[in-house]
């Protein structure tokens, strides 16, 4: 199977230009609420802190993007195996024409239009979809004619 890596990310750089931006912003907040200045400036916390948070997001966002991937990956290969030869290879035949990005997300979307998982995820939303609508349309009140006696 063909896929690209999923990238790593770079550590940020907090440089000059977007150290200025946020104290820009920390002089905003504090300039929002002008009889509060002192009180807004204690609740701020410094450009440091504020890298290191913003590292920490970054390096969450990667963990868990990259578990997403491999999860998926590893779904879809398992429901490729357990479909017949011909499904196999008319996904492969696909998946090797496939000109997009060759990441687990459009495997999965190969694989569940070949395999009719996806046909089937729609027709349960369709009725999912319409008993919904019965059940809202019963709960509304019926219009009665208007008697005038």
């Amino acid at each position: 199977m063909r896929f690209t890596r999923f990238g790593r990310h770079q550590p940020i750089d907090f440089n000059a230009r977007r150290q200025a931006a946020f104290a820009r912003k920390q002089q905003r907040e504090r300039d929002r609420y002008p009889l509060f200045a002192d009180h807004v400036a204690n609740e701020q916390h410094t450009a440091a802190v504020e890298l290191t948070r913003r590292q920490h997001r970054s390096d969450r966002l990667e963990a868990t993007t990259r578990s997403m991937q491999a999860r998926l990956w590893r779904q879809k290969r398992a429901v490729y195996f357990s479909l017949s030869t011909e499904q196999r290879a008319e996904i492969r035949a696909k998946w090797l024409a496939w000109t997009g990005p060759t990441t687990a997300f459009y495997f999965g979307y190969i694989v569940d239009n070949a395999s009719g998982e996806a046909a089937r995820r729609a027709e349960a939303s369709r009725a999912h979809t319409l008993e919904i609508r019965r059940r809202v349309l019963a709960n509304l009140p019926e219009q009665v004619a208007l008697e005038m006696a």
